[in-house]
């Protein structure tokens, strides 16, 4: 349900996602910040494109790291199809 001439889908500005997958430090260099430098490069590189949001999908681990950047929670749901 929205309110509005248009969905949010058809704003401009809702439509310039970046997507940021895989990202995985090693064990023996981890708690180093090689994770968090990773990234802010990625979303640097996401705001000279254009993008105007990031999103990830956080593993157990990943989770406090994007928090502690300033990621926050929101609320997906998800159906396989397979």
């Amino acid at each position: 349900l929205f309110t509005g001439l248009y969905p949010l889908v058809f704003n401009e500005q809702y439509r310039k996602f970046g997507y940021i997958w895989g990202v995985y430090v090693e064990p023996d260099y981890r708690n180093q910040g090689i994770a968090k430098q990773l990234t802010h490069r990625t979303t640097d590189y996401l705001k000279s494109i254009g993008c105007t949001q990031a999103l990830l999908n956080a593993s157990p681990l990943g989770k406090p790291v994007y928090t502690h950047l300033g990621f926050t929670e929101a609320n997906e749901m998800r159906l396989d199809l397979v």
